[in-house]
């Protein structure tokens, strides 16, 4: 079959937006599930029982990262990618089909669980593939510009996913209604595989093939890359808080806070998704044209801003100035989640990079972003400290600030002294 590079990159890119359409239905159907699979309780414990099954899929994805990173870095990206759209199709399409606590008892919520921990595992292995395809496939003049489309293509997961449980949920349809949009994922699948037929290996996997660079085992490259691969996890943690609590958690957030927001909050959390997806290219061909870290730097002052106000706004009850603010946190957590793999991907060889990429930004979800919303709610219960979802995306954007700096500066010096790092390196490092 001939292809073109047009092809080969819409079918990487069509598993991010299947994948994050997927990821995305049990957050925003939170409040449905609370009701269907965690009755009886009140509506912070309900929502905090969502949110520590959501969390369970963070926990599955390091063994996803060990085996789809190995699949990618030793047999190629293609195959990987494959495997992986087809493992996050069939858990969703269960949750659409999984009858209720009502119905089914705790039985019921045991498969919850077990769905959305085998999602886990082959997400670990999807979106940073794709990422890793396409950057390679587009070359070093477009690199953070690519990072950023492919973190776009998930925004358009998002929509799709907030627009369908929007929607489904309405009133007009009946209660069994929630169920659509997971099953809907089931063609979205089918068309995806249809485009990654047309897939073929990156230059730059052919090239390390063709000179059969030997490959390190995982236990060798923790045991002498520990350090880069803890920032990783450090960066990937970091802006996975931002986004969860920014993005996911605020259609939650913001009704409780702000009691007059649940009235347009499902339209509002639409605006929020597409902020962040309008500001991530934007940001990539900034920091291809300005250099990553001076975007990073705008991005994370205008962050802590953006949270400074959204406080002033909660306690004074303040509505405009509380949506002016999320939407503006919306924006300025983008470069973050854009530029992330841009910026990582330059650490580590080729023969290594889905390993290493995919075992950081695991253990990173698992520790840090896929906890985020249950934290956020324990302390909301625990303590009535109503504005911690603010301060925590404040610090963890902070935090990936200070870990993506250590680590340019690391990798800047590391290609000083050796050539380890080979084949790939951007133009434009500043």
């Amino acid at each position: 079959m001939s292809t073109t590079p047009k092809n080969k990159i819409i079918g990487a890119l069509l598993g991010t937006i299947v994948e994050y359409y997927d990821y995305s239905l049990y957050g925003f159907s939170a409040s449905v599930i609370a009701a269907k699979f965690f009755p009886n309780t009140d509506l912070l414990t309900s929502l905090a029982n969502t949110f520590a099954v959501y969390a369970v899929a963070y926990l599955a994805k390091p063994l996803g990262a060990l085996v789809f990173g190995r699949i990618g870095d030793y047999l190629g990206r293609k195959i990987a990618l494959n495997f992986t759209i087809i493992g996050m199709v069939v858990p969703t399409v269960l949750i659409g089909l999984l009858p209720e606590y009502s119905t089914f008892g705790i039985w019921s919520t045991v498969i919850l669980v077990l769905c959305r921990f085998i999602q886990g595992i082959f997400m670990a292995g999807e979106y940073d593939g794709a990422a890793i395809y396409v950057i390679e496939h587009l070359g070093a003049k477009y690199h953070y510009t690519a990072s950023a489309i492919t973190r776009t293509t998930g925004v358009i997961g998002l929509l799709l996913g907030i627009g369908a449980t929007n929607f489904f949920n309405a009133h007009i349809f009946p209660e069994w209604g929630w169920r659509i949009p997971f099953l809907l994922s089931l063609p979205l699948a089918l068309i995806t595989l249809y485009y990654r037929r047309q897939l073929t290996e990156t230059p730059d996997f052919q090239d390390a093939k063709r000179l059969q660079t030997p490959l390190r085992s995982i236990i060798n490259l923790c045991q002498y890359q520990w350090q880069i691969l803890l920032i990783v996890i450090l960066i990937a943690g970091g802006f996975g808080v931002t986004y969860q609590v920014s993005i996911v958690f605020m259609k939650q957030y913001l009704p409780i806070v702000l009691a007059q927001t649940s009235l347009i909050i499902s339209t509002f959390s639409v605006l929020l998704v597409i902020c962040l997806g309008v500001s991530m290219p934007i940001a990539g061909l900034c920091a291809d044209r300005f250099g990553a870290m001076i975007v990073i730097k705008i991005s994370v002052c205008a962050t802590i801003i953006a949270c400074m106000l959204l406080s002033v706004a909660i306690t004074y009850n303040m509505l405009n100035l509380a949506l002016a603010a999320c939407l503006l946190l919306a924006t300025f957590i983008a470069p973050f989640n854009a530029l992330a793999h841009g910026i990582i991907i330059k650490g580590f060889p080729v023969n290594e990079r889905y390993r290493s990429i995919s075992l950081g930004h695991a253990c990173g979800g698992m520790l840090m972003s896929g906890t985020a919303n249950y934290i956020c709610l324990m302390f909301m219960k625990s303590f009535g400290w109503y504005l911690f979802p603010v301060i925590y995306v404040a610090a963890f954007a902070i935090l990936s600030y200070i870990a993506i700096s250590i680590y340019q500066s690391q990798f800047k010096s590391a290609s000083r002294t050796s050539n380890l790092h080979n084949s790939y390196q951007p133009e434009n490092t500043r």
